[in-house]
């Protein structure tokens, strides 16, 4: 999750490279290491320029965002009641048979007066 406050500068990568004097290719593995903090904006990576002369120290992942965290709780949630739910039919399905059977054996049981 991103505070966007008027303090964050979030920059291209390009444009941070030249202005701090680092090669893409060490952003794009500070990216990947999670040592510099980024984020991801339509398709473009964007980096943190807080003015400071060195590059940021830790990873501002954009899944930390409260709603992404939200829907993957929703759908692990889905997963289990999914899950829950086939085993309460397959237990369903075995109790209709089971009393099938005691119906048949009840009818074929004679009269007794």
């Amino acid at each position: 999750m991103t505070n966007d406050s008027s303090q964050d500068h979030w920059v291209p990568l390009v444009e941070f490279s030249v202005k701090k004097g680092i090669s893409l290719s060490t952003l794009r593995r500070y990216i990947k290491s999670n040592k510099i903090l980024w984020k991801l904006k339509e398709g473009r990576y964007l980096v943190l320029d807080d003015g400071s002369l060195q590059a940021p120290r830790k990873h501002l992942p954009d899944q930390l965002d409260p709603a992404v965290s939200k829907k993957k709780d929703v759908e692990s949630r889905l997963k289990t009641l999914e899950a829950e739910l086939q085993a309460a039919n397959e237990e369903l399905a075995e109790l209709k048979t089971l009393v099938a059977f005691y119906e048949e054996k009840w009818s074929q049981i004679p009269n007794k007066k």
